[in-house]
């Protein structure tokens, strides 16, 4: 599957109403393993920042495909999920200066990645989560690459 198609998925996902966390495990169901209702179940209580404006529903559902795609089994992958989790919110800060829901949402002006843009560009959490799959897909494509 495309990182365009992922996107369009996560963008179709999101304009239905299933929320951020939700619409990033669907993007990536190929990968995960899981089924739509295993995937919209595990990522219901993300949204909203886990419902109290904390982590952005987009990361913490990124941090699920991770999970699957390098689960931490023992002392030496977990260091290795440590690292890709935390390379990875470095990414999303980077794009949009904070991983929180409450921050994210209060923020004026924010720019999504390209694809997000394109599909994304007039709705505030959509671009994070289209940003979000579109950045998960290159950080993927290059851990597949190592």
């Amino acid at each position: 599957m495309t990182k365009r198609e992922r996107c369009e998925i996560a963008a179709a996902c999101h304009t239905k109403g299933i929320n951020c966390g939700q619409s990033v495990l669907m993007a990536f169901q190929d990968k995960t393993g899981l089924s739509e209702g295993q995937s919209l179940a595990i990522a219901s209580g993300f949204g909203g920042g886990m419902r109290c404006g904390g982590i952005c529903g987009s990361v913490s559902g990124s941090v699920v495909v991770l999970g699957c795609q390098y689960p931490a089994a023992d002392p030496e992958t977990k260091q290795r999920s440590t690292k890709l989790t935390k390379e990875f919110e470095r990414r999303f800060a980077e794009q949009f200066g904070a991983l929180n829901c409450r921050e994210l949402l209060a923020a004026k002006d924010l720019r999504g990645t390209s694809i997000a843009e394109e599909l994304m560009h007039d709705n505030h959490c959509g671009l994070m989560i289209v940003s979000a799959v579109e950045l998960l897909s290159d950080y993927l494509d290059e851990l597949e690459k190592e």
